[in-house]
C-alpha cells in the first residue's frame, strides 16, 4: 500500500531519518546537505520525473555515502521540482558525481532542465511527532 505525505511532512520525515542530530552537533558534522531547485520544461515533465526517480533510487541503494535523495514537485506549479540531498561528506558527494547512474541522469536530462539552483543548507530545528513516522 502506498502512503502519501504532505510536502512539509515528507521533508520533516526525511530530515529526521537521515540527519537526526541537534543543532550543536550539526556544526561539527561533515555531512553535505542541500536543496536543488529545478525548473523543467513542461513538455519534458513525465520523462524528467521518471529519470529523476530512477536516479534517486539507484543512488540511495548503491552508494553508502548517499544518505537521502528525496524529490517532490509543486502541485500548483508542476514544472518546479525540489530535491533534498544528504551526503555523508563532501567526498561522498564528489564520488556520487562520477557514478554511472548520476552521469546517465545528468546527461539524459540536460535539455529538459530550464533552470537549476543548488542551495547549501544547515538544519536549524528538526522536530517531528513520532506518529508521523508510522506508515499505514
Amino acid at each position: 500500500m502506498k502512503t502519501t505525505y504532505s510536502t512539509s511532512t515528507f521533508f520533516l520525515f526525511v530530515i529526521m531519518l537521515t540527519i537526526g542530530y541537534t543543532t550543536a552537533s550539526a556544526q561539527q558534522d561533515n555531512r553535505k546537505v542541500r536543496i536543488a531547485k529545478i525548473e523543467i520544461y513542461p513538455a519534458n515533465l513525465d520523462e524528467y520525473r521518471s529519470a529523476l526517480a530512477e536516479h534517486a533510487k539507484a543512488a540511495v541503494q548503491v552508494e553508502p555515502g548517499v544518505l537521502a535523495l528525496q524529490a517532490v514537485y509543486d502541485k500548483a506549479h508542476p514544472t518546479q521540482v525540489t530535491v533534498f540531498e544528504v551526503y555523508a561528506s563532501e567526498e561522498a558527494y564528489q564520488a556520487h558525481l562520477k557514478t554511472a547512474h548520476f552521469l546517465k541522469y545528468k546527461n539524459g536530462t540536460l535539455k529538459m532542465v530550464k533552470s537549476l539552483e543548488l542551495v547549501e543548507v544547515m538544519p536549524i530545528a528538526l522536530e517531528i511527532k513520532p506518529a508521523l513516522l508510522k506508515k499505514d
